[in-house]
């Protein structure tokens, strides 16, 4: 009897220790492969790359509240008075949104027209038009945090529609730049696009979506500041830096 409850108890012990681990997967989450985890400048805690065209990743994670996770949108930071061009292909589709569409809860992603003239490949941005000057470009419900270089006095956004993201068992893995990461621990989808960029020296990548828990019961979700990407130009200091970053992270992840 006392065999039987310690291994009763051992389960429950491993199963509580499992289920806090995916628990603590975010809904959303952005991650380069082969990227480095690294801090320059005021860009903290981050995924970074300088080599392109490269993979990216882009994670929607389900709870046990989780009912759906829709209107999932890539929104790309871009330096003030750049442009460029950006191609993004892969995962099931990536449209770039140029107008406001009803979103999961009838609210507008974004909540004000688009303006695609950031890039080199659309009439009118000869002279440099900032893509949302005094513009809203979030979904017109969402409070997300702002962190750098996630903030309107900074960068201007492109934003993309990548669709909805399914429940399939053990499909999503932990890219936090805290930690090693933990491969296949919760449910959820993955998608993989792969993205070539020039003309811009910077590009950040975050993903929201909005997270339906009930009937009628939802909110727009984030990436943690923890779990995104940015493309740098290469230069000799972030070169670097980054070489430097992934030394001390394969030693961190030994």
């Amino acid at each position: 009897m006392k065999l039987l409850k310690n291994s009763v108890l051992s389960i429950f012990v491993i199963s509580f220790l499992f289920n806090q681990t995916v628990f603590a997967v975010p809904v959303f989450q952005v991650y380069i492969e082969d990227a480095v985890a690294d801090t320059i400048g005021l860009d903290e805690d981050t995924w970074f790359t300088t080599g392109s065209p490269f993979n990216l990743i882009v994670a929607g994670a389900y709870g046990s509240k989780t009912k759906s996770l829709t209107d999932v949108t890539l929104a790309l930071s871009v330096p003030q008075d750049e442009t460029g061009s950006i191609s993004i292909t892969g995962g099931d589709g990536v449209t770039l949104l140029a107008k406001k569409y009803i979103a999961g809860d009838g609210h507008h992603n974004p909540d004000s027209y688009a303006d695609i003239d950031l890039l080199t490949n659309e009439a009118g941005n000869l002279q440099g038009y900032d893509g949302y000057t005094d513009k809203s470009f979030l979904p017109d419900s969402a409070h997300f945090n702002s962190h750098y270089p996630f903030k309107a006095d900074v960068s201007d956004f492109l934003l993309y529609g990548i669709g909805d993201f399914d429940n399939i068992s053990y499909a999503v893995s932990n890219y936090s730049t805290d930690e090693a990461i933990s491969y296949n621990i919760a449910n959820g989808q993955e998608k993989t696009y792969a993205v070539s960029i020039s003309g811009f020296t910077s590009v950040h990548f975050d993903v929201y979506g909005y997270e339906q828990t009930g009937k009628c019961k939802g909110t727009w979700k984030i990436n943690p500041g923890s779990h995104d990407a940015t493309y740098l130009v290469p230069e000799p200091a972030t070169c670097f830096l980054l070489v430097l970053g992934s030394v001390v992270f394969l030693r961190k992840r030994r």
